[in-house]
């Protein structure tokens, strides 16, 4: 069976609540893809997903959309096919990954989510599976090469600008977490809807996991816990043995307000 004429399954190559992931082949140009298969019987986040991937074309370290439709009783994405997550990476460097690849990875993703949130987008998914790896086209094949990041799986991304008022949304306070509670800011814990601020202080955790390996809250068996443990362990204590400017960075963050716009290029200089 070919996927809109082009589209071939290869393998089987993940799975999520959404369906699986398939690599695959267009047809015409031997290209290999990656595709998110969702079946229609399923709540759709395919759709949505797709629409926010258009709506973040052309920035570097976003997936580019390659197709999205529902030709049978299937909904399909194909997207760029992608390397390693962050999570893969830091088994594969027995849980510590060197504190100057750490830095190097830490700043693409800031600048990532920088651009996403220019475009008007919060992800509120930020983890190490949500990163992965991808050739650089910038390194040099005579030097070193560098892996590029690439943010991915924006089923839960929104905007933060309401449409009919051109200003920021306001804070809706939830009974439940949105994101993934070992990742998720304090804020979000306590029921605040996830803001620019909250994608940044995601992104200081996934950093913490790359360069020791886990979080202090690995093991707590409910997101109460975690939430817990956040708010009794000091932020000096979280960073010990890291650089200095990362501390800072997250005390700034965890002081900024809901609708606070993040100093990104502060935010880089020192990490």
């Amino acid at each position: 069976m070919l996927i809109n004429d082009r589209y071939k399954l290869l393998k089987r190559i993940g799975s999520g609540a959404f369906g699986l992931i398939f690599s695959a082949k267009n047809v015409n140009t031997n290209e290999i893809v990656a595709i998110k298969l969702e079946p229609t019987a399923q709540v759709d986040t395919l759709t949505h997903e797709a629409a926010v991937l258009m709506k973040l074309s052309g920035i570097p370290g976003i997936p580019n959309l390659r197709y999205y439709g529902v030709p049978d009783h299937n909904r399909y994405m194909a997207i760029d096919l992608l390397g390693k997550s962050l999570q893969t990476v830091s088994s594969d460097h027995k849980k510590s990954v060197p504190i100057e690849i750490v830095r190097m990875y830490a700043k693409q993703m800031v600048e990532i989510i920088q651009a996403v949130h220019e475009r008007g987008f919060i992800h509120r998914d930020i983890k190490p599976p949500n990163f992965m790896t991808g050739p650089n086209p910038s390194s040099n094949e005579t030097e070193n090469k560098t892996d590029k990041i690439f943010l991915i799986d924006f089923g839960m991304s929104r905007t933060y600008i309401d449409d009919k008022t051109n200003a920021h949304r306001c804070n809706k306070m939830r009974t439940g977490i949105i994101g993934t509670p070992r990742y998720v800011s304090i804020n979000v814990h306590d029921g605040n809807e996830p803001s620019r601020r909250d994608d940044l202080i995601s992104i200081m955790y996934v950093v913490i996991y790359l360069v020791k390996g886990r979080l202090p809250w690995k093991a707590a068996a409910s997101p109460e816990l975690v939430s817990q443990i956040k708010k009794t362990i000091l932020p000096e204590e979280l960073f010990l043995d890291m650089p200095p400017g990362y501390l800072d960075i997250f005390k700034y963050l965890c002081s900024m307000s809901y609708e606070e716009a993040p100093k990104y290029s502060h935010i880089i200089e020192n990490l």
